[in-house]
């Protein structure tokens, strides 16, 4: 079976990372891949490494316009696929479907209930475009529901992700000699892009308090990550006084000495959060989760000891419970192995592609 994968990502986000943990474990004798995205994008190198053919888009394909269209279904008749997967390129949907190939819709992201009022119009459409609909989430199911995707179309299959790879102490000593860090130093940390919806300004400002709260315990905060809020975010650190506690690392390609320094794990999302892949990466190095109630966060973390749901939006909650934890020592060690153990159980990049490996199997 051929799958002709098409993703819009011109750096490497989530998706991509997604897309990279697939294409790791997918079965290539049963299976052959290639993968259309945007010329020069920085996820073209990765995927060279794997031995995946790549073919580059010149046109964007995550807008429907006439030229997109028309060079995907250029891109599918001469790799003649099975399946079409495709995420945001809407474009690829309506290719696929003219060219006679079964469409796979992955949805990445969820949103408040108000923000899915598809027209009658678009809810048919999306019926059309899809033969199969993958949700990384419970809440992006919900969304898609909203779209007009029948449920008998629908399949949730959370992300997974490899484990972080160990790290020797060594090079933990250069990344905190880099970041300015001490072997005593309490770590938290957030990993996401900086932008609005990751919630940036609730971590600073959680940070803030918890120094106040406990000024006798070394607390530094890690930023890390790239993004269109980086400036506004490291002003906001300077006029609340967090220029010693708080490092912006910027992106970083390989984060396992960051989550390896890392003692808290932050989401403080506040949109589009389905199965953080950040969340199950520092899972795996077993390090505890602090979550904000939004989207599919509550989902990862489920009735387990890997970490604590919070609300959205609440420095002081997220501020509480960094100092629970840094106050109890017991508390954190049970929490890190829970961390693992939920990992191991439900997060391995390799469980991930097992069920999207029966889904296609399910569309021969």
């Amino acid at each position: 079976m051929k799958i002709l994968y098409v993703i819009s990502d011109r750096n490497i986000g989530g998706a991509g990372i997604q897309l990279l943990n697939v294409l790791r474990h997918l079965d290539r004798h049963a299976f052959a891949v290639t993968v259309a995205l945007p010329f020069r994008s920085r996820l073209r190198e990765r995927l060279i490494e794997l031995r995946v053919p790549v073919r580059e888009l010149e046109t964007p394909c995550e807008v429907l316009t006439r030229r997109s269209v028309c060079e995907l279904v250029s891109v599918i008749r001469s790799e003649a696929p099975d399946i079409v997967h495709t995420n945001a390129a809407i474009a690829a949907r309506v290719a696929g479907r003219l060219c006679g190939c079964r469409v796979v819709f992955t949805r990445h992201c969820a949103y408040p209930a108000a923000a899915n009022a598809t027209p009658l119009c678009a809810r048919i459409a999306n019926r059309l475009l899809t033969d199969r609909a993958i949700a990384t989430a419970a809440a992006a199911a919900r969304d898609l529901l909203a779209m007009g995707v029948p449920s008998g179309a629908i399949t949730v299959i959370l992300n997974g992700s490899d484990p972080v790879r160990e790290v020797s102490a060594d090079e933990l000593d250069r990344w905190r000699s880099r970041l300015r860090l001490e072997p005593d130093d309490f770590c938290v940390g957030i990993c996401a892009r900086l932008e609005p919806c990751k919630g940036h300004d609730v971590f600073l400002r959680a940070a803030k308090i918890a120094l106040g709260r406990m000024p006798q315990r070394h607390f530094r905060f890690l930023v890390i990550g790239e993004g269109s809020r980086r400036a506004a975010l490291e002003r906001f650190a300077v006029s609340e006084g967090l220029s010693d506690a708080v490092r912006f690392t910027g992106f970083v390609s390989d984060v396992a000495p960051l989550y390896r320094l890392l003692r808290l794990h932050v989401s403080a999302s506040r949109g589009t959060e389905t199965s953080c892949l950040a969340v199950s990466e520092a899972m795996s190095a077993g390090v505890p989760e602090l979550v904000s109630d939004y989207g599919g966060n509550r989902e990862m973390i489920g009735a387990s000891r890997a970490g604590m749901v919070l609300p959205v939006g609440d420095p002081s909650a997220l501020a509480d419970a960094i100092c629970q934890i840094a106050s109890d020592r017991a508390l954190e060690d049970a929490m890190r192995l829970a961390a693992r153990d939920r990992y191991r159980r439900f997060f391995t990049a390799e469980r991930m592609t097992q069920q999207l490996m029966a889904v296609y199997r399910g569309m021969r």
